[in-house]
């Protein structure tokens, strides 16, 4: 029993020690004019080189370090440097807003010769389509469609008139994953078929995995259409319109 004792003593005591010497610094990174969360901002100690995180999907990040004095540098590109001191003592929340730069980067062109000039990115089958993007796509009838506009990219091929489901190499419709805002989507479509249910208003960006889908998609075996919606503006309501021919465009979209 003595001898047990002592065991547990042995293991509480060096578990203890390494709690009270290690604290969190957690939070969220946003933008300072709209409140809109910087998807993968870089949070970085200045004191310990090569030592820090990167922000999720939703601009949350969370570090752990020992007991001491820091600087914390939030970065993002396209918006100014923010460097937060930090007196480490115990665990703490740092909420940042991140101002935007406001000026343009010059111009570079790098060139350079590499084994493979059709190697553009490190994971292979992957298609992503911003809302700037989406909306330079000529429509019909005025009704701007997410997924009649993947049938333009490689690989992928509408399922046919009067239906909003789309075959990527060779597969059917029911083995898309279709996620909007990690939430599963059964039913893509409305008006008999003819249009899909995302408003385009209203997306950030989509992004479509046409193979070597990671671990965290799973239930489908032809590809994953992930679709993030915006999350609004924080600081100031706004009031966007859009003129249609069908009765169901001709309705004005709020975003707060």
């Amino acid at each position: 029993m003595v001898h047990r004792i002592v065991f547990v003593f042995l293991i509480a005591v060096p578990l203890l020690s390494f709690s009270q010497d290690n604290f969190t610094i957690s939070g969220s990174v946003k933008d300072a004019s709209s409140g809109e969360e910087l998807i993968s901002a870089t949070i970085a100690v200045k004191e310990l080189p090569g030592v820090g995180v990167v922000a999720n999907d939703y601009g949350f990040y969370s570090l752990t370090l020992k007991k001491g004095t820091y600087t914390i540098r939030y970065q993002y590109l396209g918006y100014q440097t923010q460097e937060v001191p930090v007196e480490l003592s115990a665990s703490r929340t740092i909420n940042i807003e991140l101002k935007p730069t406001g000026r343009e980067l010059r111009e570079v062109e790098i060139t350079a010769d590499r084994p493979d000039l059709n190697v553009t990115r490190v994971q292979m089958g992957v298609e992503r389509l911003t809302s700037k993007e989406i909306k330079q796509i000529p429509v019909l009838f005025g009704e701007q469609d997410v997924l009649k506009t993947l049938s333009l990219l490689p690989g992928v091929k509408s399922a046919g008139e009067g239906n909003a489901g789309f075959y990527v190499r060779g597969g059917s419709a029911d083995q898309n994953l279709i996620l909007l805002d990690e939430a599963p989507v059964y039913n893509a479509s409305h008006l008999l078929g003819f249009f899909s249910v995302f408003n385009s208003d209203a997306i950030k960006d989509v992004t479509l995995y046409k193979g070597t889908m990671p671990a965290e998609f799973g239930g489908r075996v032809s590809s994953v259409l992930d679709v993030k919606m915006n999350d609004g503006n924080s600081k100031r309501r706004q009031i966007r319109g859009g003129i249609g021919l069908l009765p169901h465009d001709s309705h004005l979209k709020r975003r707060f």
